[in-house]
């Protein structure tokens, strides 16, 4: 990965400066664009989703209307016969034979229980029940003995009343609604209206309502299902009713579903429509279309800008260059000037002041004492700036690849990292990570000098790599443990294991070798005094001066089986 990155830097340092630009401007714009294409997205998902849930609740309510209306329909129709006098009158009168009774259930009760059905054929049954001891007459009038008999009578006995009481069972498809006769009662007589209705008439607004992958309910105030419909894909698993009901008003997230309830006016129903919130996916390619569109017009944009720049400002910088490549060459009779005003034509024209000033200098035959100021102060920078090192470890570095040197390559490579990160620009303090890159690079520099004698292991959570350490924590147990275990083998491979974890307020690093391990009267005094060879008191000092004494380096070793050194510090985030 590093080489890669290398090798990107290297093309990119060589690239010329119109493509740099281009590049770069690409790289400024790309951003930008993808964030604000995001945002677009992100706010277009949200106002679609807005405007869908609207279009669905107002959809929503409409049926819900169509319902209340119906429901009124057949309310006002149950009133119209219960508060009917004449049929009242009938039903509670005394005639003196049954076929007088049957005529008068002819000539005033069944003109009126039948003709709704005409204006209405969602009405399936239309029937009174009298508390008498008489025969039924057709669908209109029976006793109420054979509605006693029913199985779902029992249980809403209790709760009927002047009013309409609707019974909906979505099990049996039916729709009833039932409810004394008040003028009936003021006769001393009990009677009830019993009206049933199409199931699927009467819901018919809602049966069709749901599209793909949606549901809708409607339940009474005890939980009761009146109706349940569902367009979800097989295998989807239903929304439960008693889960919907838990939710509060307006809508909500119900795992990853919508959810939308309405009240039906003059009940205690209520009606949940919800579905999965995929509302973006039909108008995903219209909205990716167009900020594709926006973001190429953008692009299209500051190519030209680039273009522009390039054109009037890298131009004159491309002259520069020319000139300098001349004057290089030898060619110091070069007349470099500019017109323009701006920082560009500032720097040609000082480079063309400084050109004739070193000519003015070449003539009075200052270049000698130029090349010893030169020298003089390379020196300096040798003495005083490390970055000596570095370059020159960068040069062998070249020259190694040059010659196809890749062992050189690598070492020199190693060298530099090892060195840089030691150095730490003089803190005593870095990330875990750069210790353990430090620590790669030692490796692989001993690696070397050991004609890979020995294998390394390295084993860190990355979860610990951004806390700090001290510089230079494991470089000598490294070595302690190439000099002291492994180099001492007579048999076998010997390996150096590194391990970095953490527990709640800790990170532990660990040493581990296999080599010929320390002796035991060494391994109870090795902490305590300056060990010769050794050099781990100073380590443990470190560490008991700048995280106290709770936190310390540990050794164990068992001879001929290797050495386990083991250091326990506190997790603290870098200092800024």
């Amino acid at each position: 990965m590093r080489g890669f990155r290398r090798i990107l830097a290297e093309r990119f340092k060589n690239m010329n400066l119109t493509r740099k630009i281009m590049f770069i401007y690409v790289c400024v714009s790309a951003i930008p664009m993808l964030l604000l294409g995001m945002i677009i997205l992100v706010q277009e998902k949200q106002t679609l989703r807005e405007k869908e849930l609207t279009s669905i609740g107002e959809s929503l309510q409409q049926a819900v209307s169509q319902l209340n209306s119906s429901i009124m329909v057949y309310d006002n129709l149950s009133d119209y016969i219960a508060y009917n006098q004449p049929v009242t009158d009938v039903l509670t009168g005394h005639f003196s034979s049954k076929y007088e009774l049957y005529e008068q259930y002819q000539k005033t009760v069944d003109p009126i229980l039948s003709s709704p059905q005409y204006f209405s054929p969602d009405i399936s049954a239309l029937t009174i029940y009298v508390d008498r001891d008489i025969p039924a007459h057709g669908y209109t009038v029976a006793p109420v003995s054979l509605l006693e008999e029913q199985d779902w009578y029992p249980k809403v006995k209790g709760s009927i009343g002047p009013s309409v009481t609707w019974l909906i069972s979505s099990k049996e498809k039916r729709c009833r609604s039932i409810r004394t006769m008040p003028l009936m009662e003021q006769n001393d007589e009990r009677g009830l209206m019993y009206l049933e209705v199409n199931y699927d008439s009467f819901f018919s607004e809602f049966k069709s309502f749901c599209k793909k992958n949606q549901g809708l309910y409607i339940v009474d105030s005890t939980g009761n299902v009146l109706l349940a419909e569902s367009k979800f894909d097989r295998g989807e698993q239903m929304v439960l009713p008693q889960e919907l009901s838990k939710v509060s008003d307006l809508q909500e997230n119900i795992k990853g579903y919508f959810l939308l309830q309405r009240n039906v006016p003059g009940t205690n129903w209520r009606v949940y429509l919800y579905g999965q919130q995929n509302f973006f996916a039909e108008q995903t390619p219209v909205v990716i279309l167009f900020v594709l569109l926006f973001s190429s017009i953008v692009a299209a944009t500051m190519l030209v800008a680039a273009y522009l720049f390039q054109k009037f400002v890298v131009k004159n910088i491309r002259l520069l260059a020319q000139n300098m490549q001349q004057v290089e060459a030898g060619d110091r009779t070069l007349r470099v000037v500019s017109d323009a005003k701006d920082e560009i034509g500032g720097l040609i024209r000082g480079f063309g002041s400084m050109l004739t000033e070193i000519n003015r200098l070449i003539q009075q035959n200052y270049e000698g004492k130029l090349a010893l100021r030169k020298s003089e102060m390379k020196a300096l920078q040798a003495q005083i700036n490390p970055h000596f090192l570095y370059n020159s470890l960068s040069l062998i570095n070249w020259k190694a690849i040059e010659a196809d040197e890749e062992d050189i390559s690598s070492i020199t490579l190693a060298l530099s990292s090892f060195y840089r990160t030691s150095l730490n620009r003089g803190k005593n303090v870095l990330t875990v990570e750069k210790e353990i890159e430090n620590v790669k690079s030692y490796l692989m520099i001993q690696s070397y000098m050991h004609d890979n004698s020995f294998d390394t292991i390295i084993d860190v959570d990355e979860e610990i790599l951004q806390y700090e350490t001290l510089n230079l924590l494991l470089q000598p147990l490294i070595e302690n443990a190439i000099d002291h275990g492994i180099d001492l083998l007579e048999d076998g491979k010997g390996y150096i294991k590194i391990i970095g974890r953490q527990t709640q307020d800790t990170i532990v690093l660990t040493v581990e070798d296999n080599g010929v391990g320390i002796e035991p009267e060494v391994l109870s005094s090795i902490l305590t005094y300056k060990s010769k060879g050794y050099g781990v008191q100073n380590i443990n000092q470190r560490i008991e001066l700048f995280y106290g004494k709770p936190f310390c380096l540990k050794i164990e070793s068992e001879r001929n089986k290797g050495t386990k050194c083991t250091v326990t510090i506190p997790k603290r985030n870098p200092s800024a």
